[in-house]
């Protein structure tokens, strides 16, 4: 099983498309939050449709929204891939914590990545060669998406 851990603020939520919109006068949110970059979603298309992975979210929306509403987000705003659950909250918040227990309640072997805004040091060790970091400014770019290919590709 191929998993991408999702987060959405500084991933898909970019600061460059937050200004774009408030500079043409255009909202920058819907009923759901924050409206994504159409780049990063395009980028994160690009991943699922070279391997196959499913999403879990790990972003702090979770924490403010059931699965069901994240499920309603995907399909109003027509988003690519499909989110097979979402991590569950430690008492520390700490985003590797969760991700690690995500992984030990999945019956399945899972090869993953984590795509995050946040620094390193919000994970844990062993996750770091699997951590793919982005520039809050410009979310997910086509650099990091072809690194995703090829960790969760194994090439």
């Amino acid at each position: 099983m191929k998993i991408i851990f999702l987060d959405f603020d500084g991933v898909l939520d970019t600061e460059y498309y937050d200004h774009i919109l408030s500079e043409a006068g255009k909202p920058i949110a819907d009923e759901y939050g924050l409206l994504f970059d159409p780049e990063c979603v395009k980028n994160l298309k690009y991943i699922i449709d070279n391997t196959g992975a499913d999403i879990v979210i790990s972003s702090t929306w979770k924490d403010d929204m059931s699965y069901k509403e994240i499920l309603d987000i995907w399909k109003y705003r027509g988003l690519p891939g499909f989110v097979t659950d979402v991590t569950p909250t430690t008492a520390q918040h700490n985003r590797g914590d969760e991700i690690d227990a995500w992984l030990k309640e999945c019956p399945t072997e899972c090869n993953y990545i984590i795509i995050d805004d946040l620094e390193a040091y919000n994970f844990n060790e062993h996750q770091i060669p699997r951590f793919l970091i982005v520039n809050p400014l410009f979310g997910l770019d086509e650099y990091t998406a072809e690194r995703a290919i090829r960790i969760l590709n194994g090439l």
